[in-house]
């Protein structure tokens, strides 16, 4: 996979985020999202894209860094705020695509981002 090709597939991805399209359609079947800091991994297409949603759903504003796209990945760092919380403390990330084809075969997740997620059950 070149770089091209890995930036067309996150531009693809981004873009239906974007339009409020459905873009589970840009994971593999077996699509991972892993939060590092506390080991809570969710599987498949729509899971992922739930979790992401709710994700986004709990964070006002985003401060995110220039994508970084190479051969089979993509990378991604920023800093977002807790929504709903006066005076709440900003969350960094870095978040980890690895591409497979023409779509994302795994995220991870890395930082104090997961606090905003329900710890693993």
């Amino acid at each position: 996979m070149s770089v091209a090709e890995s930036s067309a597939v996150m531009h693809d991805y981004f873009g239906a985020m974007d339009r409020d399209e459905d873009f589970s359609v840009s994971f593999t079947e077996d699509v991972t999202w892993l939060m590092m800091d506390t080991g809570q991994e969710v599987r498949g297409p729509s899971a992922v894209r739930d979790y992401i949603l709710e994700l986004h759903a709990k964070i006002v504003s985003q401060q995110s860094g220039e994508l970084v796209v190479s051969d089979h990945h993509a990378y991604l760092e920023g800093l977002s705020v807790r929504t709903g919380e006066e005076g709440s403390p900003a969350y960094s990330y870095c978040l980890v695509y690895d591409l497979q084809g023409s779509r994302i075969s795994a995220m991870r997740c890395y930082g104090t981002l997961a606090a905003l997620m329900a710890s693993p059950s």
